[in-house]
């Protein structure tokens, strides 16, 4: 009976805003974008700039918890200053919830062009499109943090440029979690803790977005027995050495600009016209 009560509260306390809801003095939500495990997002219109921005919310039942995590989230993006991933804009509390507002960035997730819109990747465009990701998660390396959740709903194509978004669970490289309470599994920051955040982490998760994109133009054999990638994916020499070296451990990348370079040697052999 108290477990179902403390649930109750708990969904209540984190009680979703509604369209033409005021958050602050001069945000008023539009839609809702998402919610995870410890925030909610909405794209709102900012009436002082008379824009669109995206508010995230720390859900108040997760408590300091949600709040610490949304403050790292903040701190991270006032380093990276990149045309490609979304500005910070404010920080602000009120009523017991803290918030985080960032640009808007109007699209369509990787997630929604492969699986509700049908877009099909060849080769060549899945070694274009990382290629040009690639380009923003460097420069988060090279600020010194890593992302750590490199998924397609978190890359957004708004015409022909890529924005790279969500840095929820991002952290600084080598952040060892040293101090970390154990016993609770949360790191010296009172965070949920994750293994030491390393640059090839990030390189796989690109690997596993290369696949997604893959296989969207994969047609299975109705009957077929279940195959690994490597079997049922038709993929040239190139393309299959760069996902054996993201997923497989062979031969890892020492660092994004190695993996960078493989991406271009790749994208001019399998050009038209080329030798190979």
């Amino acid at each position: 009976m108290f477990a179902r009560l403390r649930a109750f509260l708990s969904a209540w306390r984190d009680y979703p805003r509604e369209e033409g809801d005021w958050i602050g003095k001069q945000y008023k939500v539009l839609s809702r974008i998402g919610m995870g495990s410890y925030g909610l997002a909405y794209r709102c219109l900012d009436t002082a700039e008379n824009r669109q921005v995206a508010l995230k919310q720390a859900k108040p039942s997760k408590r300091d918890i949600g709040k610490k995590m949304l403050m790292r989230e903040r701190d991270i993006l006032r380093q990276l200053e990149h045309p490609y991933i979304p500005a910070f804009r404010d920080f602000f509390e009120e009523q017991g919830s803290a918030w985080l507002v960032t640009d808007y960035i109007e699209g369509f997730t990787l997630e929604q062009l492969i699986f509700e819109q049908g877009l099909l990747f060849g080769e060549q465009d899945t070694l274009r499109f990382a290629l040009k990701l690639m380009e923003r998660v460097q420069h988060v390396h090279e600020r010194g943090f890593v992302h750590l959740d490199l998924r397609i709903p978190n890359v957004i194509l708004r015409r022909e440029e890529l924005y790279l978004i969500d840095f929820g669970l991002a952290r600084r490289i080598g952040d060892d979690g040293s101090g970390d309470d154990s016993e609770h599994g949360l790191d010296q920051d009172g965070l949920p803790r994750r293994m030491p955040p390393v640059t090839a982490s990030d390189l796989h998760d690109i690997g596993h977005l290369m696949l997604f994109m893959l296989y969207s133009g994969y047609t299975p054999i109705p009957g077929g027995e279940e195959r690994s990638w490597s079997e049922e994916l038709e993929l040239s020499a190139e393309m299959r050495q760069i996902l054996l070296r993201l997923l497989e451990g062979e031969n890892p990348y020492k660092d994004s600009g190695e993996f960078i370079r493989e991406l271009e040697q790749a994208l001019s052999a399998s050009a038209p016209g080329s030798d190979s």
